[in-house]
């Protein structure tokens, strides 16, 4: 009788993917319940409690970019470290938003102008201006913004917020759940005696 034919069995390996470089702009360490389009909580800050769409994650494992919408519950574009905010389940669909205007640049404050020392701050003003400054705050005077930009949003900052909060806006018309969804997002999360956090279903 003919030999039985040995069965060959491939000795070769699966290829396993290429680890990411640290300092490549695809390398990231985001939870992976955190993807464009999730709904998260804010955690800290000026806005903590208020849920935000998450749009985008910037290059090179930079800060995630959340949005409110703006329209909706008064949360602008910003950015926001992963660790402070909470991933829900709830989704919505953006891809039809540009985000791709929304870079690093987007947020850099424009530089302060170098305040040239005169002959009057060796004469004594410097300490009258102090003195001044001081009385004013004791009097209850209004604080005022004291940055770069005197605190206010640029043009091509207010331009942009609005075509992503008129494309988040659609999207969530475009949801069958839309109108759910913008409630929810309207919400402000709060933690009340007797609640288990570590329990809820997000």
């Amino acid at each position: 009788m003919p030999a039985k034919a040995v069965a060959k069995t491939s000795t070769k390996k699966a290829k396993t993917p290429k680890a990411v470089a640290h300092k490549a702009d695809g390398f990231s360490t985001l939870r992976k319940s955190i993807t464009p389009g999730t709904v998260a909580i804010v955690l800290a800050g000026r806005f903590r409690g208020k849920r935000a769409i998450v749009l985008k994650q910037l290059p090179k494992n930079g800060p995630l970019v959340i949005s409110g919408p703006f329209k909706l519950n008064g949360v602008p574009l910003r950015r926001i470290d992963s660790r402070y905010i909470i991933a829900t389940s709830t989704k919505i669909d953006i891809a039809g938003v540009d985000t791709s205007k929304i870079t690093v640049e987007t947020f850099k404050r424009a530089a302060a102008e170098k305040r040239v020392k005169g002959e009057g701050e060796f004469m004594g003003d410097k300490a009258k201006k102090a003195a001044e400054q001081t009385a004013k705050k004791t009097s209850g005077a209004t604080k005022k913004s004291v940055g770069a930009n005197g605190g206010k949003v640029s043009d091509e900052r207010r331009t942009l917020q609005k075509t992503i909060d008129a494309a988040l806006v659609a999207a969530l018309k475009k949801d069958t759940l839309g109108k759910q969804k913008a409630g929810y997002l309207k919400s402000v999360f709060t933690v009340k005696p007797g609640d288990a956090p570590h329990r809820l279903k997000w």
